[in-house]
């Protein structure tokens, strides 16, 4: 079922989004603590002596940002091309 972004409830949309780019930015950074440390030791520090909780706190923030910011945009983008359609 291919559903008009118009249609899906706002928040909705912005989960996906936030989530989608959680879950790139846990890959990517995983990655890059493995390659610069050669190993996941830092995680497992960082859990530790808890300076985790500051780290997934600013990743959620950035993340629920760039989901309401890129659902905003895009709704805008469709809103738009749909005036197109109509007026062409």
């Amino acid at each position: 079922m291919n559903q008009n972004i118009l249609e899906v409830p706002f928040w909705k949309v912005a989960a996906r989004f936030t989530v989608s780019f959680l879950l790139l930015l846990t890959l990517v950074l995983t990655g890059a603590t493995y390659f610069r440390f050669g190993n996941l030791d830092a995680i497992n520090n960082s859990i530790a002596d808890g300076t985790w909780t500051k780290f997934i706190f600013i990743r959620v923030a950035l993340g629920i940002v760039y989901g309401i910011a890129m659902t905003y945009f895009t709704r805008k983008r469709e809103k738009k091309a749909q005036g197109n359609r109509h007026n062409g």
